[in-house]
């Protein structure tokens, strides 16, 4: 609000508070305030910082959840409404020295509570305090018509085709003497323009609504501004995410894309074994790898050993890799197609989001959401032989599911000495749990970790009460007391 639609909303409650009373004065949320007086209910929002001027209808006032404010104004009555000229201030005056100060000078605005002068409160309550009221004054000796930062554009632009910014000291305020004189008695026009609402004193190309009452423009523009403002936001926020959420996707989808890529280019672990078979004469002792042609003669074949091993131990090897290289390619084109069809579900969404018009379809669209993602548990879960199972979904998940999803009484289980998912064997019931469904539980365990293309994998398990999360430890990192291990074929779920 510039300084003369300030004075003329000023003018304006010198009337409409005349000797009134203020009943009541409540807030609803860190923003809003609420005045009620005998001939008018006055809502102040402080939105962005700026203030916006409300005339609600009494009947419909929040009813519920109001916080008092300036108490002791209470049933005090109106004695003048004073305004400053040039300055985006006004004051309500009330019996006893009461007063209350609407500092309106940009997105630090505020309304201030004085006694006889002394500061007693501030809303918002969080903004920097005003102690000493100042003394207000203005002059415009040495200003051009740029320095006077509370006219708009237009109010300049004429002042500097009058000659203010070459005139003297005495033409300077007759020209803006007459320039307020004018503006306070002019139409006011709601425009909507690009980004915003503006209230302004011509017609613009998309004009809403002209008004000579000032209240009636401050209400409307008030209410039409500050939903456009948050549909705005909200639908930029939640446009930003869904992107970001596309972009994640789109980069796991070049990963599956590399893996599955590799796991077809690769030679397969059975091929190795069978080159391994046919040229064990060509086989040094002790080797780390060797290099072979294929069957087909086409490419040379590397395949790395371990030295201890003698060849035909090491064609072994790799013929019990080989039983679980054709599920890799499995699970690895499945995740592939789902990825898949999680970006043409999400594509989707963008454009069934961006065709959403109404600020009250947007929040029904962004606050389901944010419910389903308050809804999301860290863990997937199974049933095996009447036990439920929480498999951790990622590293700051398995730490979530040991904090909240776990009592003393369930089995922990973890893949030995890779990375991997916490796995819980849930046990309400206190029951000594047999070891065929550890044993079963165990190569869960192994699948969801980096063992899980072994052919035996090492886990570990102990109670769930001898896990401990050491202070500063990274995500997923735990100290393990009294735990015990199981040699287990990985096996998902």
């Amino acid at each position: 609000m510039n300084a003369f639609l300030i004075e003329r909303l000023a003018d304006h409650l010198k009337k409409a508070l005349d000797s009134s009373v203020l009943i009541d004065v409540f807030s609803t949320s860190l923003h809003d305030i609420y005045f009620v007086f005998e001939s008018i209910v006055l809502k102040v929002s402080f939105f962005q910082g700026q203030a916006y001027f409300q005339i609600p209808d009494f009947e419909k006032l929040q009813k519920k959840n109001r916080l008092t404010v300036y108490e002791t104004l209470k049933g005090k009555k109106v004695t003048s409404v004073q305004s400053f000229p040039y300055d985006r201030i006004f004051k309500i005056k009330f019996k006893k020295g009461e007063v209350l100060t609407f500092h309106l000078f940009g997105r630090f605005g505020q309304i201030t509570h004085y006694r006889d002068g002394e500061w007693l409160a501030s809303f918002p309550s969080k903004n920097t305090k005003i102690e000493i009221e100042p003394v207000y004054s203005f002059t415009t000796e040495d200003k051009y018509a740029v320095d006077l930062k509370f006219l708009s554009k237009t109010e300049i632009e004429q002042l500097q085709d009058e000659g203010f910014d070459t005139a003297v000291e005495a033409d300077k305020k007759a020209m803006l003497t007459s320039l307020k004189s004018k503006v306070l008695s002019q139409t006011l026009f709601l425009n909507k323009g690009e980004k915003r609402y503006t209230l302004d004193h011509a017609s613009g190309p998309m004009n809403v609504a002209k008004y000579d009452d000032v209240l009636n423009a401050l209400d409307h523009h008030a209410r039409l501004h500050i939903s456009h403002q948050v549909y705005n936001q909200t639908r930029t926020s939640y446009t930003g995410k869904l992107t970001k959420e596309l972009s994640n996707l789109k980069k796991k989808l070049k990963s599956a894309e590399r893996g599955l890529a590799e796991l077809n280019r690769a030679s397969s672990y059975k091929e190795k074994a069978d080159l391994l078979m046919a040229n064990m004469w060509q086989i040094e002792k002790q080797a780390k790898e060797v290099k072979l042609t294929s069957f087909d003669g086409e490419k040379e074949v590397v395949i790395k050993l371990q030295e201890m091993l003698t060849p035909q131990a090491n064609a072994e090897r790799y013929y019990k890799k080989g039983k679980n290289e054709s599920k890799q390619r499995v699970y690895a084109q499945k995740h592939l197609d789902k990825i898949i069809q999680e970006i043409a579900d999400k594509e989707k969404e963008i454009a069934d989001f961006s065709d959403l018009e109404s600020l009250k379809e947007i929040r029904k669209v962004t606050e389901s959401k944010s419910s389903q993602r308050q809804d999301r548990v860290p863990y997937r879960s199974t049933t095996i032989d009447g036990y439920e199972i929480r498999i951790g979904k990622g590293a700051k998940d398995n730490d979530a599911l040991l904090r909240s999803y776990t009592t003393k009484f369930d089995l922990w289980l973890h893949a030995k000495d890779v990375s991997g998912s916490h796995v819980i064997i849930c046990n309400p019931s206190k029951k000594s749990i047999a070891l065929s469904t550890i044993e079963k539980v165990a190569s869960i365990a192994a699948f969801y970790s980096k063992a899980k293309s072994e052919s035996l994998a090492a886990v570990i398990y102990t109670d769930r009460k001898y896990i401990r999360k050491p202070k500063g430890a990274t995500p997923g990192l735990v100290k393990v007391d009294k735990e015990k291990v199981l040699l287990v074929e990985p096996s998902g779920i």
